[in-house]
């Protein structure tokens, strides 16, 4: 091809170009703004001054990405820039600084999958904390709550029967109506409501459930966390069989890694575990007055 071939040929393309953005009445500015190519580049390409562009895969990179946002054939304008330079088979050097996007390394695959599989064992977790709650209930449920039973004849006491199963420690007299309760009537019902929760509690009556040691037992080794109501550590260790922790308090928070392994004991007989074999605890509320009452 002669050097006059050659002009001929390269000039087109720039023509074909500018004629084509001045139909769609853009600026190189517009272009610029849209294509993220600098308008210097572009006005290169307008110009056929293919030298003051950064390369020959820039500048098809450049003509493929400009020719397609204004409809032109880029493939054909591509190989008359080819046939003006006179670098056949460009294409194939390198990438496409405009339309190639990076593959997803290995390195990144391996962080997904990490992290995809340690948000399972979050929810899994989490899935066995909630599953506690319903456990908890049932053994809350086990305690009677208790009840105040106020002296007949006093102005607190209903006119009805009190309910088929509350339990009176021994059954009164008939008394007259009195104008006022005697001096004593706050302290004597205080006292008999205090008998009757502790009886309802327990059968082993207020001073033996009072001085009644109530244990978490490991039947094999685990791990175990305990805390105070207020949420202070107790307890946070690796617990051996036959060892155990007392309960001198009402409540309790409870975390472990097999509630299986843990039994609750009152004054050293077992009341029944803890949980399932292999379950995680994570927040459980466990009451001192609840396990004794599992000892009827």
């Amino acid at each position: 091809m002669s050097e006059g071939e050659t002009a001929a040929t390269s000039e087109k393309i720039g023509g074909i170009l500018r004629d084509a953005r001045e139909a769609a009445n853009a600026t190189l500015d517009d272009i610029s703004a849209l294509l993220k190519i600098r308008s210097d580049h572009l006005q290169a390409l307008e110009n056929d001054d293919f030298e003051r562009l950064p390369g020959s895969v820039y500048a098809i990179g450049f003509i493929r990405t400009y020719a397609t946002h204004l409809g032109l054939n880029a493939g054909e304008l591509i190989e008359r820039y080819k046939a003006a330079v006179a670098v056949p088979h460009l294409e194939d050097q390198g990438p496409n600084p405009q339309t190639d996007i990076e593959p997803i390394s290995g390195a990144l695959k391996i962080s997904i999958g990490v992290a995809a599989v340690f948000v399972v064992y979050i929810l899994w977790l989490i899935a066995g904390g909630a599953g506690d709650d319903g456990n908890n209930s049932r053994l809350a449920e086990t305690a009677a709550p208790a009840r105040e039973v106020p002296i007949e004849g006093s102005p607190e006491a209903p006119a009805a029967q009190p309910p088929a199963d509350q339990t009176v420690a021994a059954p009164r007299a008939p008394q007259a109506p009195i104008a006022a309760a005697p001096a004593d009537t706050a302290s004597v019902n205080t006292a008999d409501a205090a008998a009757v929760e502790v009886n309802e509690i327990s059968p082993l009556g207020s001073q033996a459930a009072e001085n009644a040691t109530v244990e978490i037992r490991a039947a094999r080794r685990t791990w175990m966390r305990i805390e105070s109501n207020e949420g202070r550590v107790l307890f946070s260790s690796i617990i051996r069989k036959g060892e155990g922790f007392t309960l001198a308090y009402n409540a309790y928070t409870l975390a472990t890694r097999d509630a299986g392994a843990l039994e609750f004991f009152v004054n050293d007989v077992s009341v029944g575990s803890v949980g399932r074999r292999g379950q995680i605890l994570t927040a459980r509320k466990i009451e001192r007055a609840s396990i004794l009452a599992k000892s009827r």
